[in-house]
């Protein structure tokens, strides 16, 4: 019997260049956090990163959602990536993410840093800056360990949000906010953790 191979269709070509930043939120706190893509996502060693209390207005978020997507860095595609820029990077941004989650951790009463990760919805933003006007925000689903994921393109119906990057910050927050909300907490549940 002949085996079918699954084809993914790219909405991109493989190397469109693209900013991405992470907005996580919790009962207590949110924040929004710039991504370095070289290889892979990674917290940005020098880009946009901030936390708040979580009670900001859909302006704050905007402006932040902004900024982080403005101070994103898209750096080379993954062919053609040299090792030891790499690895400085990494090292790089494995410092700051572990400083700025040990920061947040003391200001919203956590134990430890290790403590923030245990429950919080998550946002992945994509902006293909060179082809599109839209920012993409998408929900994700939180597993019981903690990890985050997108759904299958078949099961992202209602889960993925546009907004121009030329709307207003309050637009932009606005969005942020009902994807949030569609964002689903561990196991089978079909509620966000924190609505």
């Amino acid at each position: 019997m002949k085996k079918f191979k699954k084809i993914i269709k790219r909405r991109h070509p493989f190397g469109t260049k693209y900013k991405s930043c992470q907005i996580n939120r919790t009962d207590r706190w949110i924040s929004v956090v710039s991504n370095v893509i070289f290889g892979g996502l990674h917290f940005s060693p020098t880009g946009f990163a901030v936390h708040s209390s979580r009670d900001v207005t859909p302006e704050w978020i905007g402006t932040a959602v902004r900024q982080a997507l403005d101070t994103s860095e898209y750096l080379t595609p993954m062919e053609d990536i040299e090792r030891e820029p790499l690895i400085l990077m990494k090292a790089s941004s494995n410092e700051r993410r572990l400083a700025f989650w040990e920061d947040l951790a003391s200001a919203y009463g956590y134990k430890n840093r290790e403590a923030t990760w245990n429950k919080y919805d998550s946002l992945f933003v994509r902006w293909f800056y060179e082809v599109e006007p839209d920012i993409e925000i998408v929900s994700t689903k939180s597993s019981r360990t903690g990890a985050h994921s997108a759904w299958p393109r078949n099961m992202n119906e209602g889960r993925v949000f546009h907004v121009p990057f030329a709307a207003s910050d309050a637009e932009i927050g606005d969005m942020v906010l009902r994807a949030f909300s569609r964002c689903e907490g561990p196991g089978k549940s079909t509620e966000p953790l924190f609505p």
